[in-house]
């Protein structure tokens, strides 16, 4: 008897279908037609190749080494294994052998979704094994037995459903060994269940962070987060996203029949012998359910600090921190910087042996050795707050919150580190000095502040640059107007991407650039009094202090990162130009001019009449159509197409007031307001912009923006908040 074991028969059809053409004369059309088949439509290459029933299952039967049978006596049926109506959806039959083996007969050893809904009824330590016998042989078996009483007891929705609709279907194996490549057209052809598992191994194989599954009009497109941006991997046809879809759902116990709510939900699953956890969160879009599959290995080992991209420096004080027993260590930088890698990294070298370890997640995403990790969940009540509270109540000797969110999380952290203890955590904010005015804004005074911070650490991630195609050119003068301000040697080379077989665009992999600041005795006395984070920065910088701003520049001059690039996100945040006096010169920015081809910002129009305005928008009609308003009122206007462009002009001329929008490329409202006040600018700011929701609103006046209004505006209500806020500053 031959037994399939897990994965066995899965690359096979191709094979056969090969095999089959191998000793058949047919023409060109008539053996491309036959290639096309899919597993399902096996008994269609029968009518092609112009052979009988019996001639064509002795070749499958003979391909694969299976035993074949023609003839089953009725009494050889097991009646409680399946039901009859799935049996005849999916022709095949549990039936007892001569020799007492029980096994499955089946026509179709192809069809994988058969196979794994036969595996499940089989014992886990047991083999499957299979016996092949003709359509014909199967419905002449079934036909006998129908209309006895049946003796099966299981659930018969869920065992029929397997043909009904397919899209109902989501039975997947959680283990995926190696798979060979395969191309777009030949995936198209296999079951759902090898579609799905190849996109999961495919994204392992190209260390993924993400899959996304997005529903188009005419077809479904498969995109992977690779190194921070999303690249087209695979285009399916509609039904088979939908099923795809489903089949993943399914894995993670999510309801597949509902398409149109969110949910989420999550599974593990061992993909080429590693251990992943699956995190699905599905939504609804105009052109149907999409899903996000985000893919975590809670297992893998913590990165050395060094590894993750510090200098020595950096690594050794945080491996000073290590030792300490109390303090509020805070991990800060934008989304997908990497936060939690590095907290993960830094409480790997904690004595979690000797001390209590309790963190609160949501969600856990690596498994720290000796911990106690709890994870929030909502929806079972397991609420972020109340979890907090229990975790303070147990006194742990450190306890790592996965993200203060608001002024109680605020509250209790500052609170745990200092009564003796030692929390850890994360915030959304630039830079290491921006986190005390995040904590301002979400309640924490200036004292408390000073009494518990142990130490802040921020971070950005930067796409490598390829090693093996990267670009080595000379110092451009913008490039010596980029750097100047942040290197005590200018390097005589820079790099740039240039793409190759063995990377995306010319960049590989991803490292950080950091800000590791201890508080010391003078900067708690800076905090405690209430200093302006940019005099905070200022005494950091004259005391020696390595900014973030410095690492990045000189990892561009250490040819790892292009010089463009760590201008734009980082360097342009530290710029200090001095005040120039103002030009008569237009200033407006056009938006189809390249920044690449500006080192400088141009200087903003003289400032006379009702005041100055800046004008931050990147959409070309928006932004021409506020400026022509403002100007018409008399107001002198300047305008920036985004938040970088924003920051060189504030380098260079004080204004009276700033609009700006939020969504933005580069540099988005939100973050520029926080550049704003790190760096002690005094012009106030009135978000203008699309985002509605009440959150956002929050949000902007959280940050400390004057005024929050949302497109479309009325021109006699803008021009009014505008009046009112330029009296208010003045």
């Amino acid at each position: 008897m031959t037994a399939l074991q897990d994965g066995h028969l899965y690359l096979d059809f191709g094979k056969f279908k090969e095999h089959i053409l191998g000793s058949a004369t047919l023409s060109d059309s008539a053996r491309d037609k036959i290639l096309k088949y899919r597993p399902s439509e096996l008994y269609a290459i029968e009518e092609d190749l112009k052979i009988t029933e019996a001639d064509f299952v002795e070749r499958v039967a003979s391909f694969l080494g299976l035993p074949l049978v023609s003839v089953i006596r009725p009494e050889q049926f097991q009646e409680n294994v399946m039901s009859y109506d799935f049996c005849a959806l999916n022709l095949v039959a549990p039936i007892i052998t001569e020799t007492g083996e029980a096994v499955f007969l089946l026509s179709n050893p192809f069809d994988y979704e058969l196979l794994d809904a036969l595996r499940k009824k089989t014992a886990a330590d047991q083999p499957l094994r299979l016996i092949i016998s003709a359509p014909a042989s199967i419905r002449d078996l079934l036909g006998k037995i129908q209309g006895r009483p049946s003796q099966y007891s299981g659930n018969e929705d869920e065992d029929t459903s397997l043909l009904k609709d397919q899209d109902d279907v989501a039975i997947i194996t959680t283990v995926i060994d190696d798979m060979e490549p395969i191309s777009e057209m030949e995936l198209e052809q296999r079951p759902v269940v090898y579609v799905s598992n190849n996109i999961l191994y495919t994204s392992v194989m190209k260390r993924a962070s993400d899959i996304h599954i997005e529903p188009k009009e005419k077809n479904t497109v498969v995109r992977f987060r690779i190194d921070g941006d999303l690249q087209d991997i695979f285009t399916l046809k509609k039904q088979t996203g939908i099923m795809v879809i489903s089949r993943l759902k399914a894995l993670a116990g999510l309801d597949i029949a509902e398409r149109m709510k969110p949910q989420d939900g999550s599974v593990e699953a061992t993909i080429s012998k590693r251990t992943f956890k699956l995190r699905l969160a599905t939504t609804s879009t105009p052109n149907g359910e999409s899903l996000i599959v985000r893919i975590l290995e809670p297992s893998a080992k913590p990165k050395a600090l060094d590894e993750l991209g510090m200098s020595e420096s950096q690594a050794a004080i945080m491996q000073d921190f290590a030792t300490r027993r109390y303090g509020l260590i805070l991990v800060v930088g934008p989304t997908g910087a990497g936060k939690t890698t590095t907290i993960y990294s830094f409480l790997s070298h904690l004595d979690s042996k000797t001390r209590s370890l309790i963190s609160v997640e949501d969600p856990v995403e690596y498994r720290i050795p000796n911990a106690n990790q709890q994870q929030v969940n909502e929806k079972a009540g397991v609420t972020f707050e109340a979890l907090l509270r229990s975790s303070v109540r147990q006194d742990p000797d450190i306890l790592y919150l996965g993200e203060i969110r608001d002024n109680f999380s605020a509250r209790i952290s500052v609170d745990f580190a200092s009564t003796g203890h030692m929390a850890v955590s994360t915030l959304h904010t630039n830079n290491a000095t921006t986190a005390i005015f995040r904590l301002e804004r979400l309640g924490v005074t200036r004292d408390v502040m000073a009494d518990a911070l142990l130490g802040i650490i921020a971070q950005r991630l930067f796409k490598k640059l390829c090693p093996h195609c990267k670009k080595i050119l000379p110092i451009t003068q913008q490039e010596i107007e980029m750097l100047s301000p942040f290197l005590d040697a200018l390097p005589a080379e820079t790099a740039h991407p240039v793409g190759c077989e063995k990377c995306i665009g010319g960049y590989l992999g991803r490292e950080g650039v950091y800000e590791v600041l201890a508080i010391d005795a003078r900067m708690a006395e800076l905090i405690r009094n209430g200093a302006p984070i940019a005099e905070i920065r200022d005494y950091i910088q004259q005391n020696g202090g390595y900014l973030i701003s410095h690492h990045a520049a000189q990892k561009a001059k250490d040819l790892m990162f292009p010089v463009k690039d760590v201008y734009e996100k980082i360097l342009v945040e530290d710029i200090k130009a001095p005040k120039q006096t103002p030009a008569k010169e237009d200033t407006t920015f056009k938006n189809e001019q390249k920044r690449e081809n500006i080192a400088v910002a141009p200087v903003a129009k003289e400032s006379k009449g009702p005041g100055s305005i800046l004008v931050v928008e990147d959409d070309q009609d928006t932004q021409l159509l506020i400026s022509t308003i403002l100007s018409n009122q008399g107001y002198n206007v300047s305008v920036a197409s985004d938040g970088v462009d924003a920051l060189i002009l504030l380098a260079k001329q004080d204004f009276n007031l700033i609009i700006s929008d939020v969504n933005m490329p580069n540099l988005d409202g939100f973050k520029l307001i926080e550049i704003i006040h790190q760096k002690g600018i005094k012009a106030p700011l009135i978000f203008l912009t699309s985002r509605l929701e009440d959150e956002d609103e929050i949000k902007g006046l959280e940050l400390g923006a004057l005024d929050y209004l949302k497109k479309p505006f009325k021109k006699n209500m803008l021009l009014l908040r505008v009046q009112k806020a330029i009296e208010k500053s003045a």
